[in-house]
Order: C-alpha cells, then structure tokens, then sequence
C-alpha cells in the first residue's frame, strides 16, 4: 500500500511540474454525483440486470491533467456507501462506507480515431491504480447492531462455530485497506470554453473480498468485491478563457503541420527582412549622389587647368606652376624635394630611375634606397613617403597603377632587405608628370619625402 500511495504522489508531483509549453492550458476539475451498485458476496437475485439489490448514492471528483488533446493523467476521489441485504449466516444488513483514490490514465477516443474532428461530443475512457479505505456496520434485519460476542454454525465447515463478524486476534475489525482497478467510459458535452457536461460509467475492482466486513462472506480471495457506478458529471477547465484548453482543440491546433508553419515563420523572417532591405535601400538613395561627388574627388580624370597632375575638382591651388610637387589636394608641398634630376638632392638622396614600362630595380636604384636605410636608421624616429611618378605616355588609369606600383616596390626593398618597419613607409602613385609630354627618364622616378609624426 505505501508502494501505491508513493507512486501516486510521484506522478502528481511530476505532471504538476511538467510546464504549460506551447500556450495551452491543461488542468480541469471534475465533480461527479451518482448511483453505484455493489457486487459482493451477498446472495444474488438471477432475474436482476446488477448483481445487488440496492443502488445508493455515491458521489466524487476528478483533477485531470491533459498532456495531449488526446492523452491525459487524472487523479480521483470517491465516497461510495455499499449497502445490501443478507440472509446468511443471518438475516443481516451490510453498511460499508468506501473511500477510495485512484491514479489514472485517461483517453479520448473522439480525438483518437478522429484527430482532426471539431465535434463538440467526446467518447472517453480511463483505466487507473489506486487504494481504498473502507468501514463497515453489520446490523440485523431488526436493526440491531451485531455484537463481537455473535456467532453462527458454518455449515461449511463441519458446523464449525464461528463470529459472525471478520475477527483478528479474536477482537472485531473495524477497518479495511485493499487495493483498486477501475475502469471507466463517459460521453461528454463540451458546450463552452470553460465548461462541459457528461455522464460516466466506472466498474472497480479490489483486491479484497471481504468489504461487507462478515466472516461467512469471505471466500478466502476466491472472488474479490467490485463496485459500478454511473454519474453525471461537470468539468471545469482552469485558464481556458484566456488560453486553447487541450480539450477544446483537435489535433491540427495542438500540432500543425511543420511544413505550414515553416512557410509561415519564414514569411514572418520575409517581411521582417524586406523592411530591413527597405531601409537600406532609402539609405542607399541617399548616399547615392554623395558616392558620385566622392568619385568625382577621388578620380584623377576630367579637366586640369594647371597641369599638376590633380583635377579641378579637388585642386585647392588650380594655379600652381608645372612640375611642381603638390598633394592629394593640388597644394603646393613645403617638405624639400630632391633633384637628382639635375645631379643631387639637398639630403643627397638620389631618385629612383625605372626604364620605360618597368618597375625593376637597377644597381644606382640600390644605393638610392640604401641611403634612405642609412638615414632611417641613423633616426628611427623618422618616417618617409615614397611617391612615384611616371611619364606623360600612356592614359591616366595605367599610369596610376604603374607609379603606385613603382613606389611598392621601392617599400618592399626598403623592408625586405634593410629591415626598416613597414609601418614607417608610405608608399603613394601619383600617376604621369604632365611635362615635358614625351618618354623622358627623369619623370620615371620615386621621390623620398622624410618628416616625423
């Protein structure tokens, strides 16, 4: 019996903890008022449908938990007043008053064979374990309570003389415990959100067959005691207002079909990225003509009055004289340029020479950027641009690539073979001199800039 009684309140205890997932509700509570009939020991009329003689009222609850719109746990309370005539071993009266709890499993058959039904009618069964408590009071036809002291001659056994009352250590009992079985079916009515109505037939078994509580009637566990019982019923669905009751929803509600949802998530995720798409796009729009005003600067193409090298549309000196070095911007440079064109430089650092189309480095190549080594290293404090520069053949686009090309190549002598931190050379194309407009070697150059941060 402890093993039963644990068992029930390890179930409860785990489907009180098993959550409300998906935004349904679960718990319903179910009172029930009724008629059982008792099928004991006591003499039996063959013409009668029940085998008793008395219907008595017996009435009870249940607290279902739904797992499914199918499946359910439910736990049970029922008073059931067994009451019958006898007449042996004498004409006696049987009073037993049953209490009894049960763990059950319970089933919709509605939803079973027909998953996808919106009928409102439920066909439901259960099947449980659980445990009574029981009491009796034997009295006789005239009303009289039968006393311990009352015997009677058991025929049975060789006229044997035996109390009329069960007896343990010669003393009357005055309770019983036994295990129950039952069973039930119920047609059910669910005519609102909250609430529906019902009828239901339940049969139980015992594992005892000694619930009228008199010796004769006890046929040593040849033929346990069963209880049946029909009750209406009403059931009262907890949060079902504001949430799908499982027992009001079909199978489709409690589990869609995956493909269905997927396609509904995945337009959900559409239209939340297409209003992200939206946005950059009206973002896009607006940079637009900020993207071509900043083309228009950063292209070395389209008119030049002064023939810098830098287009009107950035130059802040359109007026400056040919040849002469200028930044990004067209202004006029203060940092000291060499001009080995002419034989030497004012830090006697030569320019590097390239043939035409060439980016390759020669043997005066070589000792122009050794001296640039020399003086870095003599200063690590120093930094150095390396500008290139090309002559007046070919369109602005290769020329560019190539003078960005010829000053990577002096950074990468620079780094690779006199070790000078990569991070303090810059290394800059300006694209074509603009005179004298013809192949002429000295234009073919790399120019070294020095200055410290």
């Amino acid at each position: 019996m402890k093993r039963i009684l644990l068992f029930i309140f390890t179930s409860l205890f785990i489907i009180t903890a098993y959550p409300e997932n998906k935004g349904f509700s679960r718990w319903s509570f179910v009172p029930e008022y009724g008629y059982n009939y008792f099928d004991g020991d006591i003499n039996q009329n063959l013409t009668n449908l029940f085998p008793t003689s008395f219907r008595n009222i017996t009435f009870g609850a249940t607290l279902e938990y739904a797992l499914t719109p199918i499946w359910g746990l439910g736990l049970d309370y029922f008073f059931f007043p067994l009451r019958a005539n006898n007449n042996s071993p004498a004409p006696i009266a049987i009073n037993t008053d049953l209490y009894t709890s049960d763990f059950n499993a319970t089933l919709n058959f509605t939803r079973w064979i027909f998953p996808n039904s919106k009928s409102k009618f439920y066909i439901n069964g259960s099947i449980g374990i659980g445990f009574a408590y029981y009491t009796f009071d034997v009295r006789y036809a005239n009303g009289n309570k039968v006393l311990a002291s009352d015997t009677y001659v058991d025929q049975k056994y060789n006229g044997q003389i035996r109390p009329i009352l069960l007896c343990q250590n010669q003393q009357p009992m005055k309770y019983g415990l036994a295990g129950s079985v039952p069973v039930s079916f119920s047609v059910e009515y669910n005519f609102s959100r909250p609430l529906a109505i019902g009828a239901k037939v339940q049969y139980r078994a015992y594992t005892k067959d000694n619930l009228e509580g008199v010796t004769n009637l006890n046929w040593d566990g040849v033929t346990n005691d069963f209880v049946a019982a029909g009750t209406l019923f009403l059931r009262y669905k907890f949060n079902s207002i504001k949430k799908n009751h499982l027992r009001n929803i079909n199978w489709n509600v409690y589990q869609p079909d995956e493909g269905l949802l997927l396609a509904k998530n995945l337009e959900k995720k559409f239209d939340k990225l297409k209003g992200k798409v939206d946005s950059i796009g009206n973002k896009v729009d607006s940079l637009i003509p900020r993207v071509a005003k900043l083309e228009n600067i950063l292209s070395n193409d389209g008119p030049d009055s002064d023939g810098d090298g830098v287009p009107d549309v950035r130059d802040l000196e359109p007026n400056t004289p040919a040849n002469t070095p200028v930044d990004f911007w067209g202004r006029t440079l203060k940092i000291p340029v060499n001009t080995s064109r002419q034989g030497g430089s004012i830090d006697d650092i030569p320019a590097v020479y390239f043939d035409f189309d060439r980016i390759d480095l020669d043997d005066n190549a070589l000792v122009a950027i050794s001296k640039v080594a020399a003086k870095m290293n003599a200063d690590p404090s120093l930094y150095v641009e390396v500008r290139g520069y090309c002559d007046y053949m070919g369109n602005n686009p290769y020329n560019n690539l190539l003078s960005q090309r010829r000053s990577d190549r002096v950074k990468a002598e620079l780094v690779k073979m006199w070790k000078i931190p990569f991070d303090h050379i810059i290394s800059n194309g300006k694209g074509k001199v603009i005179e004298p407009r013809l192949k002429y070697r000295p234009n073919r150059r790399c120019d070294f800039f020095f200055g410290k941060l």
